[in-house]
C-alpha cells in the first residue's frame, strides 16, 4: 500500500515537472502567443466567408453557378461570363474573386502557422499535456 502511494506522487510530481519545463519553452511560448491571437484568424474566416458569400449572390442562377464551379479557369469563365451574373464589370467579378483567394491565403497561413508550431510542440512534448498547460495558463 505503502508503495502505491509513493507511485502516485511520483507520477504527479514527474506531471508537475514536465508542465514547469514546458511552460518555459521559447517554442511553446510562441504557440501560446499564436494561440492567443486566434481573433486575428477568426477575422480571416469571417473575411473568407463574407467574400464566399458576396461573390456567390452574384450568381441569381444555379446553372452559371455550376458553370462557374466546373470551370477549370475561373478568372478566363468570369471575364467571357460576368453578363450571365450580377456583376456590372468583368473587372468586378475578377476582383471579388481575387478577394475570395487573398482571405483564404490569409486564412490558411494563419492556420499553418499555428499548425506547424503544434506539430514541433508534440514532437517534444505529450499532446495532451501541451493542451492541459495551455488551458491552465490560459485561466490564469
Amino acid at each position: 500500500m505503502k508503495s502505491i502511494i509513493y507511485i502516485i506522487i511520483l507520477i504527479f510530481s514527474t506531471g508537475l515537472y514536465a508542465q514547469n519545463a514546458i511552460e518555459t519553452d521559447e517554442l511553446f511560448l510562441k504557440y501560446e502567443k499564436e494561440y492567443v491571437n486566434s481573433s486575428e484568424r477568426m477575422n480571416y474566416g469571417r473575411d473568407y466567408e463574407n467574400a464566399i458569400t458576396s461573390f456567390q449572390s452574384k450568381f441569381s442562377d444555379q446553372k452559371n453557378s455550376k458553370a462557374f464551379a466546373k470551370s477549370k479557369n475561373k478568372e478566363r469563365w468570369l471575364e467571357r461570363n460576368f453578363s450571365k451574373t450580377a456583376f456590372n464589370s468583368a473587372n468586378e467579378a475578377l476582383d471579388s474573386y481575387a478577394k475570395i483567394n487573398q482571405a483564404k491565403e490569409n486564412l490558411d497561413r494563419a492556420n499553418n502557422k499555428l499548425g506547424d508550431l503544434h506539430k514541433e510542440l508534440s514532437k517534444k512534448y505529450d499532446v495532451a499535456l501541451i493542451w492541459e498547460t495551455l488551458q491552465s495558463r490560459l485561466k490564469k
